[in-house]
């Protein structure tokens, strides 16, 4: 067995049906330790982000607003995965799919509001008031365990030259060079100057990107999505009574879909959706660790509004697109079918490659802080803006060729680095639900020992 078999392997293993559920099981885990947060408390969620965000610093530590983190951490989320993948969910799993995508998404909310929360509480503070954290950190402080957090580290710093860069990079290229012409030479050296310019700056700069870019996005694929809706409103019931139906009668198939088992459904609306939201990975926790907060808890009130976001409302609004529409009974390729999905528009490959390439943008230059922060932990201060020149190349050369075995490998790294953090979770959600309570009844939050 050679090297690529055994990636492909553990990358089978990582994203496997048992996988999917230990994840479901850790959300479901998270949500009884913080006493159903994202569902008692889903008031003060939306009035502590949505009804009130802040530009302001709301407390000591980080180098930015608790709302510019949450963009970051949504525009790693937010890439060509959530648009295409959801596409790729409905072809494998049928409408079905969908179902165990929102249930993955609500779990999700308790296990990114965790995330979140250990990443404040957990963060390293410099001389110079800036700040590190993530699972790396949590791992290391938290459970004393500095071997494991430098193990997530290794895995991530891995992950973003892949999932992070090259695939979306490769999205990006390809929405150019099919909707307008432009050669991917071209893309690649436009993604390169935007990136190091973006890098350069740091988290502040990045952050400025995404608090413009990630909101403008958003609101342009949901305006493209309900003009889409509203050309087949006819369809829009049926497409629900597909999801519960299909959710609870898998073998009995839909369209491109027929003789799907409910494992296969599962997998693959958990698996879409913990792939567009990363809860559970804890890449989002390197963001959210940036925050400006007085209080842990309050940062994981946007953990929970950036999976709803991203699973709850992005992803919906794609599958009943598709679902209304109806071509992807016909089967195809997931791009493809989407594109055919948005037909109606007129415009329509002009508008999604817009989209894509928003997308992409903000999903390319989060992981780059993500890639970068992870490289840190394990050499230092010195390796950053040798990190960041080579993910510069890495985003230049992209788009130009096939980069499979990358692809693959940073498939299975970004898989790997949920167990490290999955283990964090769970031993660390007695910390969560203190951290909780003593938010709620307003107990002040003594920094860990």
């Amino acid at each position: 067995m050679n090297v690529m078999e055994w990636i492909d392997q553990i990358n089978g293993w990582v994203w496997g049906f048992e996988m999917m559920l230990v994840f479901l099981a850790v959300g479901l885990y998270l949500t009884v330790r913080t006493g159903f947060i994202q569902f008692a408390r889903i008031g003060i969620i939306f009035r502590e982000t949505l009804g009130a965000i802040r530009e302001r610093a709301l407390g000591s530590g980080g180098d930015v607003s608790p709302f510019q983190a949450t963009m970051v951490a949504l525009g790693a989320t937010l890439g060509s995965g959530n648009i295409i993948g959801v596409a790729s969910a409905i072809l494998i799993g049928g409408p079905g799919a969908i179902f165990w995508m929102w249930m993955a998404g609500l779990v999700g909310m308790a296990t990114k509001f965790a995330e979140a929360v250990l990443a404040v509480h957990y963060r390293r503070q410099f001389a110079d008031g800036s700040v590190s954290g993530g699972p790396m950190y949590y791992i290391a402080r938290g459970l004393g365990m500095p071997w494991l957090g430098a193990l997530f580290a290794v895995f991530a710093a891995i992950a973003a030259f892949g999932i992070g860069n090259v695939v979306q990079v490769s999205a990006m290229a390809g929405a150019f060079e099919n909707n307008l012409g432009v050669p991917p030479v071209w893309t690649g050296l436009f993604a390169a100057i935007l990136v190091a310019y973006a890098l350069a700056g740091g988290i502040k700069r990045i952050a400025a990107f995404a608090q413009v870019l990630v909101p403008i996005m958003i609101f342009l694929y949901l305006a493209i999505a309900i003009a889409a809706l509203i050309t087949h409103a006819s369809g829009i019931i049926p497409a629900f009574v597909s999801i519960f139906q299909a959710a609870f009668t898998p073998q009995a198939g839909f369209g491109g879909a027929v003789g799907v088992t409910a494992k296969e459904m599962i997998k693959a609306g958990v698996g879409r959706g913990i792939f567009s939201n990363e809860a559970g990975l804890g890449s989002a926790a390197i963001a959210h660790a940036q925050a400006q907060v007085d209080h842990p808890v309050r940062q994981g009130f946007w953990g929970a509004m950036e999976v709803f976001i991203d699973t709850i409302v992005i992803n919906t609004f794609t599958a009943l697109v598709l679902l209304s529409v109806g071509s992807w009974m016909r089967g195809g390729k997931p791009f493809d079918v989407l594109l055919g999905s948005f037909s109606s528009l007129g415009p329509a490959k002009s508008l999604m490659a817009v989209v894509l390439i928003l997308f992409v943008f903000t999903t390319l230059v989060s992981w780059a802080f993500y890639g970068e922060e992870a490289a840190t932990f394990l050499f230092g201060e010195g390796i950053r803006w040798p990190y960041r020149l080579a993910y510069v190349v890495v985003a230049f050369v992209g788009g130009l060729g096939s980069f499979s075995a990358l692809i693959r490998l940073s498939d299975t790294m970004n898989g790997l680095m949920a167990i490290p953090n999955l283990i964090a979770l769970v031993l660390l959600g007695g910390v969560v639900a203190r951290l909780t309570r003593g938010f709620f009844s307003g107990e002040p939050c003594l920094p860990p020992e």
